[in-house]
């Protein structure tokens, strides 16, 4: 369920701009899928979608600290949803690196074996030599083994990234987790002294009535001893005279 940005919270509204990141950064991906893995405009995708990743991931970060500062003035229900926002779009960003490095490997892959299908036929000794010789690059690849291994290192530390992005979410779930039980556990106890006062003033309640009671039946007998000691003066006169 999406928040509405009531009075334009500032806070809802950088939300909505890491979301409409995570778009952008979707449809770019879907774009760089039809451009060609050894092409310029792939090349230009890619590296236009890694600053927006990391963009994204710092955002985020910002977003949950924020909240944390604004916490106290929200409702334990509406910090709840705003985490699980939170979290929804940083599962997001983990799919949508999970995608970037997916796609990527693929054009290494490609170049590989364009290098050794040009490679096939030349004599096996050749294959002690230096990995770096310019004679196994294929003179029509823009790719050397110095860029593929680049950017398998890169592969690499987006993986890493990764990983601790969605280690830093899960530890981030169990602590939130770890409040919603402290929550209940002080709801239960509250309940618990509500209970008991209930108890403790239903008691009160019945002694309180139990006394007007009496009273009121001490009070119903007085007319009748008023009467009956009038009745005896009258008596008592009219003997008298």
């Amino acid at each position: 369920m999406a928040l509405i940005n009531i009075d334009g919270d500032p806070w809802l509204t950088e939300l909505d701009a890491c979301e409409n990141l995570s778009n952008d950064i979707q449809s770019q991906l879907a774009a760089r899928n039809r451009e060609n893995q050894l092409s310029r405009e792939y090349s230009i995708i890619s590296g236009t979608v890694r600053v927006r990743l990391k963009q994204l991931g710092s955002e985020l970060d910002q977003l949950t600290r924020k909240l944390g500062l604004i916490s106290n003035t929200l409702t334990s229900g509406e910090a709840e949803r705003r985490q699980r926002r939170i979290e929804a779009l940083q599962s997001k960003l983990i799919q949508l690196q999970r995608q970037f490095q997916y796609v990527e490997p693929a054009a290494a892959r490609s170049a590989l074996f364009e290098t050794n299908s040009n490679a096939r036929g030349r004599s096996v000794g050749f294959a002690d030599d230096d990995d770096d010789d310019p004679a196994l690059i294929p003179t029509n690849s823009k790719y050397s083994v110095g860029d593929l291994r680049t950017q398998q290192s890169r592969i690499l530390e987006d993986q890493n990234e990764g990983l601790e992005a969605l280690s830093q979410v899960i530890a981030r779930q169990k602590e939130l987790a770890t409040r919603i039980g402290g929550e209940v556990d002080r709801h239960n106890d509250i309940l618990d002294d509500l209970a008991q006062t209930m108890e403790t003033t239903d008691g009160r309640i019945n002694r309180e009535t139990r006394q007007i009671g009496d009273i009121t039946t001490q009070d119903s007998t007085w007319g009748y001893w008023i009467v009956i000691g009038l009745l005896f003066v009258a008596i008592v006169l009219t003997g008298i005279f």
